[in-house]
């Protein structure tokens, strides 16, 4: 019985995902969303992404869009910078700033940072535009201040290697002091490497 359920439930997904359609106007290059066959919008769209989590983005010209899975615009032809969602949440940005969008399409972050990068263990990667990487929860709290010359790598959400400076050090998500940054380097295995030694962190 379970595995026919499985099954029927397989199905179920491919055939929703066989909903969606698109197709290019032979003249002039515009497209148009078909679902179940049915035409649902006029030969307008530059671009149309696959549907994604219920919403797909969409272009007239040369910003984007989002719209859901019945061809409904929910918001603003505003993005020059779209992505589709995964896990809940869709890269997005202007002409110099990134953000994260959440399902209900509301932004995370403030407009300030120039790249951002997809949650990962729930923090999401900043870059200022002096260079300088912090982290912020989906939740939108600063979680690790934007000081750090690289990207924090997440080992895990309590092990985060930081660089300061030319150091590297390790934190947690709350950026509590693990081990100071006096590394001249950190793997992601849990070696620490000074003075020509390599020490085992974790």
């Amino acid at each position: 019985m379970r595995k026919w359920a499985v099954i029927f439930l397989l199905m179920g997904f491919w055939g929703y995902s066989q909903n969606w359609g698109i197709q290019i106007h032979p003249n002039n290059r515009k497209m148009a969303i078909f679902i179940n066959g049915q035409q649902i919008s006029s030969y307008r769209f530059s671009e149309v992404s696959e549907l994604s989590e219920g919403l797909s983005y969409v272009a007239e010209g040369e910003l984007y869009g989002y719209l859901n899975s019945d061809g409904r615009l929910l918001t603003p032809y505003r993005f020059a910078v779209a992505s589709n969602f995964k896990n809940g949440f869709a890269l997005v940005g202007d002409s110099v700033h990134q953000n994260i969008l959440t399902r209900q399409l509301k932004p995370i972050l403030p407009d300030i940072y120039v790249r951002v990068r997809s949650p990962k263990f729930g923090l999401i990667l900043v870059q200022s535009h002096e260079g300088l990487w912090g982290a912020y929860d989906v939740n939108g709290s600063l979680k690790l201040p934007v000081i750090y010359s690289l990207p924090p790598y997440l080992v895990d959400k309590n092990r985060i290697i930081v660089k300061l400076a030319d150091e590297y050090g390790l934190v947690d998500s709350d950026n509590n002091v693990l081990f100071n940054p006096t590394y001249q380097y950190i793997s992601p295995k849990g070696y620490g490497y000074k003075s020509g030694t390599y020490l085992r962190l974790f």
